[in-house]
């Protein structure tokens, strides 16, 4: 039976990639890069760590509009036409998140606000808009400060009486993570001043890396064929003998995720039922709205342990690496860093800053702003057209054959790649200095090219955190973390560029390493105390 099955599902994938090899599609007549693999098609470029210069290549010579190849030469659209992007990022039904994306996101995380799409989508994301308001954030500034200030009492020990070289990237994921897990799930993972192993936190800090990786992005797009084998323990014992290592690290981490998270999430369901709880982390908040919803709106037990899981992922490394990247910036710039500090300082001369205080120092959030727009934590992300379409572009494109486009018909079925990097730097848009990191463009209004733009992003015209019906619904929590921690960092310790050189690698979230040959995670600066 499994080896009918095999054949049937393998006929199937090679009529599908025959068939769009062979026909012919309205996207042929874009411009676009020659196809570097028959395999792979531009994927490999697209997706390689190393691939920056891919990505400014194609958005320099072909604009906003472009055709690339994907498997065995299908054409792709890529794609950062702010109209465009409109249509595309607000209607659902026409373009929704790529199957094989959705799948994989189930299998690693439950069926959570990061692995559902239509009604299931919509339901979960209205019920988990209100713990993500500035009404509640309000109430959680405490806990990011008291996690914050022993994040400085722990990294203070480590910075003797001169300047010591400081893993920052470990140290914001450590606070990242145990910010998320505080204010998130009521879950501390690390107490920070001190080292303790934990399997969970370390399965939270290694899901990223692995299930953003080159390779697993390209195995994650077999996952439809995988999911017609036969049951789910069939599948699951293919798999696991599948000869790939980031697989078989990603099966042990999502195993280690699920365990964990289903013994916590148990637990916070008993204390609820005794009525005797008034925690404000996110997930006992959502757990008393799903009880009191009308039965038609409340969400599965399994729904809401993909939340707890998603939750995590989502708030874990994307905002410990823009943290990191702020802080590299500022080692870079140093006249930046202290007039920053001079901000900092002078504003939380009476204590801490509440949240209103804190989102009204206007060079901190230049700061924030800039590095968010330059550099992206996850420069692209990936649609895919439910139906066939026609999408408006904002201005004429010239085709392959020299004649002008308005408009481009979109067959279904088409995979679609948001260009988040390409977009927020379009210097049609933010002029000829949108590859430079300026935080004093915040300072003043910004270009009218760019207001009447109309980029969909959810934040300040910029599409980092996305927009429409699937935009970030924690951007404003990230942006509350970035500025506690680099306030606080800033007011303590100074930074300046260690010996050991830094490379930024592209991937669904970008990292940091010490050498190009090298895939660990790591960001040395050269820390030092301030004298109080």
């Amino acid at each position: 039976m499994l080896s009918c099955l095999a054949l049937l599902a393998a006929a199937g994938l090679v009529w599908k990639l025959v068939y769009g090899i062979f026909a012919k599609s309205p996207l042929d007549k874009l411009r676009g890069p020659p196809s570097a693999s028959s395999f792979t098609g531009n994927l490999g470029q697209l997706l390689d760590r190393h691939g920056w210069d891919f990505h400014h290549s194609i958005a320099e010579e072909y604009g906003p509009v472009v055709k690339i190849h994907g498997l065995f030469g299908k054409p792709w659209l890529y794609i950062y036409d702010p109209l465009a992007l409109q249509y595309i990022l607000r209607d659902d039904q026409t373009y929704d998140e790529l199957p094989w994306y959705l799948q994989s996101n189930c299998i690693m995380l439950g069926p959570g606000i990061l692995s559902v799409t239509g009604d299931i989508h919509r339901r979960q994301r209205k019920m988990l808009t209100p713990v993500f308001s500035a009404r509640h954030l309000k109430e959680l500034v405490p806990i990011f400060y008291q996690v914050t200030h022993k994040l400085v009492d722990a990294i203070s020990s480590r910075v003797p009486g001169d300047s010591q070289d400081i893993d920052v990237l470990g140290w914001m994921g450590r606070a990242a993570l145990e910010l998320i897990g505080q204010t998130g799930i009521g879950h501390s993972f690390d107490p920070l001043t001190e080292d303790v192993a934990d399997a969970y936190a370390d399965a939270v800090k290694n899901f990223a890396p692995e299930a953003t990786s080159s390779e697993m992005m390209l195995l994650r797009q077999a996952t439809p064929f995988v999911g017609s084998l036969g049951t789910a323990s069939i599948r699951r014992w293919i798999v696991e003998r599948l000869p790939f290592r980031s697989l078989k690290n990603m099966i042990h981490i999502s195993d280690t995720l699920h365990l964990r998270s289903s013994e916590i999430f148990q637990e916070k369901k008993r204390v609820l039922e005794t009525d005797k709880t008034d925690a404000t982390d996110i997930m006992s908040i959502l757990l008393r709205a799903n009880r009191e919803a009308d039965a038609q709106d409340r969400l599965t037990d399994d729904q809401l342990l993909g939340q707890m899981s998603s939750i995590l992922f989502a708030a874990m490394d994307t905002t410990a690496n823009a943290m990191s990247r702020i802080l590299h910036l500022l080692a870079q710039h140093p006249n930046v860093q202290e007039k920053l500090r001079r901000e900092v300082v002078e504003a939380r001369a009476c204590g801490d800053l509440d949240y209103d205080k804190l989102h009204a120092l206007p060079y901190l959030d230049g700061v924030c702003r800039e590095t968010l727009r330059l550099y992206a934590p996850a420069p692209q992300t990936f649609r895919g057209a439910m139906k066939d379409a026609v999408l408006p572009l904002s201005r004429p494109i010239r085709a392959a054959d020299g004649s002008t486009i308005t408009e481009l018909v979109i067959p279904q079925g088409t995979n679609i790649v948001i260009g988040i990097m390409a977009s927020n730097r379009d210097k049609a848009l933010w002029g000829e200095d949108a590859q430079e990191w300026k935080p004093e463009r915040w300072l003043k209004p910004l270009p009218e090219s760019v207001e009447q733009a109309a980029v969909p992003g959810v934040y300040s015209h910029l599409m980092t955190f996305l927009g429409g019906v699937r935009s970030c619904i924690g951007f404003a929590f990230s942006q509350l973390e970035m500025k506690v921690v680099i306030s606080e960092l800033l007011a303590d310790f100074s930074f300046e560029l260690s010996e050991k050189p830094v490379f930024w690698n592209l991937s669904g979230i970008t990292y940091p390493s010490s050498s190009l040959e090298s895939t660990k995670s790591e960001l040395w600066l050269k820390v030092r105390r301030l004298k109080g």
